[in-house]
């Protein structure tokens, strides 16, 4: 039997017609699909691929998290964005965040970090995500409204942060941290990128 909430969840697809369109206007083509049952049971969300060929980047995006009963308002879906040959490392960061999210029950706000005691990719110091709007896509990406202009759905993406990075937060706050990234003029999309703290 299904709560009420989880009927709203489940209903008004509508509100979001023209989303599709919305992300390909800013993360590129789109090249490939995973669907939800990829790996054995329906997880309840798929993963789309999207190629930015001007940047040689790839934006990895979770679709059917919005229709999860998360107690998100508005509804939420996540983004990562790497090099097109980090695409791989980018669909695990984004499966590996919705899978914590379904089973929790929860969802992420602005800023949010989500740590992990154990680096999140094998041979890095990458150990939590931070989600955050998209540091080169439009506000519209992050921010989906319908035709009456009232936003159904935010698109955080997922930026990769290492250990240092984490306890820098946690001692200075993440507006700090982005300091420290411009200043060093560090590349957020690239998973080889050394710590700046």
């Amino acid at each position: 039997m299904t709560t009420e909430h989880e009927r709203t969840a489940l209903g008004g697809a509508h509100r979001f017609v023209g989303l599709a369109e919305n992300l390909e206007r800013h993360a590129g083509t789109p090249t490939a699909a995973e669907p939800p049952n990829a790996r054995g049971t329906n997880r309840g969300y798929g993963l789309v691929f999207f190629n930015l060929e001007k940047y040689h980047l790839t934006t990895v995006i979770s679709s059917g998290l919005r229709f999860q009963p998360l107690g998100a308002e508005p509804a939420q879906e996540l983004a990562c964005t790497v090099y097109k040959e980090q695409a791989e490392a980018a669909r695990h960061l984004v499966d590996l965040t919705a899978e914590v999210l379904v089973q929790q029950r929860t969802f992420l706000v602005p800023d949010q970090i989500v740590p992990n005691e154990e680096p999140l990719l094998p041979g890095t110091e990458f150990h939590g995500v931070l989600a955050s709007g998209h540091p080169m896509f439009a506000p519209e990406f992050t921010r989906f409204t319908d035709p009456d202009g009232v936003e159904q759905l935010q698109v955080f993406t997922l930026l990769p942060v290492t250990l240092g990075e984490l306890n820098y937060i946690l001692d200075n706050g993440v507006t700090a941290l982005r300091q420290q990234w411009a200043r060093f003029e560090v590349d957020v999309f690239d998973l080889g990128r050394p710590s700046v703290a």
